[in-house]
């Protein structure tokens, strides 16, 4: 993955990659990815670089966009809806 720029107002990846979520989907299946992979990236100025700020941006876009974005590689971007989603469970790396 990528390292980006302060100047690019997103998170660096060494911050970003200690925060971790998994989606534990209704179809009994888990989705797990970094705050480095949360799309769109708006940056650290969005949500920190702190757990609890983390989780509250990923709730938000879940409850007012309806949606979590999301890219595993950096050439494909999964989307899940919320009806999809049971429960998620966010970690701090040390």
């Amino acid at each position: 993955m990528p390292t980006f720029d302060v100047d690019d107002e997103r998170m660096s990846e060494t911050a970003s990659d200690r925060m971790h979520v998994t989606l534990h989907l209704v179809q009994q299946t888990t989705v797990d990815f970094d705050a480095n992979h949360l799309w769109p990236l708006h940056g650290a100025y969005s949500f920190g670089a702190d757990l609890d700020s983390f989780a509250g941006e990923v709730t938000r876009r879940l409850s007012s966009d309806g949606y979590l974005g999301f890219r595993p590689k950096s050439d494909s971007i999964t989307v899940i809806p919320l009806s999809a989603v049971k429960r998620i469970d966010f970690t701090a790396r040390p």
